[in-house]
């Protein structure tokens, strides 16, 4: 996890193109019922924004 579970809820609050992803019963890694880049659907395996959003955010808050 390249940041803390706190600063990936934080940025999911303030982005205005959050999307939970539709996870079904595989395991997630934060609860869906807590908004996070964890459970974005524009949020990668690999920790990356799809939309380029992320760092714009983190900078802001």
């Amino acid at each position: 996890m390249r940041a803390s579970k706190e600063v990936y809820e934080d940025v999911a609050k303030n982005c205005s193109e959050y999307e939970l992803k539709h996870v079904g019963a595989t395991n997630c890694a934060c609860d869906p019922s807590c908004k996070s880049c964890l459970n974005c659907a524009h949020f990668t395996q690999s920790e990356h924004c799809t939309l380029d959003l992320y760092d714009k955010i983190v900078k802001n808050i």
